[in-house]
């Protein structure tokens, strides 16, 4: 079976010293993959080649850092050039901390982690609640737990337009955590979940992520 789905599981300057990045990417391709149809790549320079007849890319990746490397352009560009043919995107988790500065990056995604505004609750069993935004990946589905990190204060980017799907609550106020745009023929959906393996220990949230990939690779 030709490879559909590319995940990129950062490491090095695009890892950092708190997310099991290689243990996430192995679970996050038995969830999602079918007979070999997900490739599994940690080298920008390796992407281009790999996401050759590919449908979607998922982005497990962060970084220890606040400024770019020349990698960080290289990637935005193939990125850029994978959603002008069509392809489909979903950041997971800490890829709102990947490539720094990084502005297609950020608009892509429709957020950033802040250094000093962004924060999340110690981790543990959280309620991730549903929102009411009417989209076909969470059509029928309910609030569930998880043990996680939940992410709080992510800086939005001014003029991106996102449906929040799923959300939380801390310090009185709502946040969101999974959300999903169009930008032309291609779909995007970020993921605030998946700290560790034991996020895809929930029912809820396998069911979520199956809902996801199966929009993003337009079964859905």
């Amino acid at each position: 079976m030709p490879v559909d789905t590319v995940i990129f599981s950062g490491e090095g300057p695009h890892a950092d010293p708190w997310h099991p990045l290689a243990e996430t990417s192995a679970t996050l391709a038995r969830l999602i993959g079918d007979g070999g149809s997900v490739a599994v790549v940690t080298a920008v320079d390796q992407l281009e080649a790999a996401l050759d007849g590919a449908r979607l890319l998922v982005v497990n990746a962060s970084a220890d850092r606040t400024t770019p490397i020349p990698e960080d352009e290289t990637f935005g560009r193939v990125l850029d050039d994978f959603l002008a043919g069509g392809g489909s995107l979903l950041a997971v988790h800490s890829a709102t901390i990947a490539f720094p500065q990084l502005t297609s990056w950020r608009s892509t995604v429709g957020a950033a982690w802040a250094h000093g505004r962004t924060f999340h609750p110690p981790i543990g069993p959280s309620l991730i609640r549903r929102s009411g935004v009417e989209h076909p990946i969470s059509a029928g589905l309910g609030d569930f737990e998880v043990h996680d990190e939940r992410y709080t204060e992510l800086e939005l980017v001014d003029g991106v337009d996102v449906e929040s799907l799923y959300v939380h609550d801390e310090g009185g106020d709502t946040h969101p955590l999974v959300w999903a745009r169009t930008v032309g023929s291609s779909r995007i959906v970020y993921n605030a979940l998946g700290h560790d393996v034991r996020s895809y220990e929930s029912p809820g949230h396998r069911e979520l992520l199956r809902r996801i990939v199966a929009w993003l690779r337009h079964d859905s």
